[in-house]
């Protein structure tokens, strides 16, 4: 039996509870909201009470990591998880939001006419068929979901630009990864190239406002408050997409099963 949970603040308005409620209906799992004001506090109630796995949202993601014994190559990458699962006294760290964007975005390109077209599915990281080949990406936000974000759209083989406000948050992470950094300010210059725009701030930017993202496809984070909703995007993908997409690993990394996947996309509302 696997007993599960979300870190985070706040964390009130999470859908993961009611995702993994319909993952697997009357089984003998459990998932709960683990409210705590600190990540040290989070953790210790998650050792504490006998959690097995938790998923990890804003802004623990990277503190969070401190904790983790044995983190794996995509979380390791990034400095920053969103699952944490307890085996035999040792905690095992993922980044499930890499996911979240990768598979997400491939299906979404699969179905897009032209040279956006994808051809086939993602297996994972180690997948070397470059689904975005060709393709331009501006990640904005270096957040734990941008960075993941970042890595996604790289490793499927795309040219991107990683914007963020802090040159040192992001300007490092970019370098290791193999994209460039831009400042915030400079994003309008770049929409020309751009194919694909991935927005990981909880509040629209002002080099934003007013500008046509016509013809682009506009990924957004946040399912709760979109900012990007109404920007008059040829496709825009809200966060809701995201969501499910890093929640199907993660139940898997929890529980040694498969979800009930159409009840999670009905909870959703996909």
């Amino acid at each position: 039996m696997a007993k599960c949970g979300l870190i985070g603040n706040p964390i009130s308005h999470s859908k993961s509870p009611a995702l993994f409620k319909a993952a697997y209906g009357d089984g003998p799992h459990s998932y709960s909201l683990i409210e705590a004001p600190t990540c040290k506090e989070a953790m210790e109630r998650f050792t504490g009470e006998g959690f097995t796995g938790i998923n990890i949202t804003s802004p623990f993601k990277d503190e969070v990591m401190q904790y983790v014994s044995l983190p794996d190559n995509i979380s390791s990458t990034l400095g920053s998880a969103n699952t944490i699962v307890s085996r035999e006294g040792k905690l095992h760290s993922y980044n499930t939001d890499y996911y979240g964007v990768r598979n997400t975005l491939e299906e979404f390109l699969t179905k897009s006419p032209g040279p956006a077209r994808a051809h086939g599915s993602t297996t994972g990281r180690a997948d070397t068929s470059l689904h975005g080949n060709g393709l331009t990406a501006i990640v904005i936000g270096a957040g734990g979901a941008g960075k993941a974000a970042a890595l996604a759209v790289k490793d499927m083989g795309m040219q991107v630009y990683f914007a963020n406000r802090s040159f040192h948050t992001a300007a490092p992470f970019a370098e290791k990864i193999g994209a460039e950094y831009i400042p915030l300010e400079k994003i309008p210059l770049m929409l020309g190239q751009a194919d694909i725009i991935v927005y990981n701030l909880s509040m629209k930017i002002a080099p934003l406002e007013g500008v046509s993202l016509e013809g682009k496809i506009v990924f957004e984070a946040n399912y709760a408050h979109p900012n990007l909703n109404c920007s008059g995007a040829g496709t825009y993908i809200d966060g809701r997409h995201w969501l499910y997409n890093q929640a199907i690993p993660a139940f898997r990394l929890f529980t040694g099963e498969e979800p009930y996947a159409p009840a999670m996309k009905d909870v959703m509302g996909l």
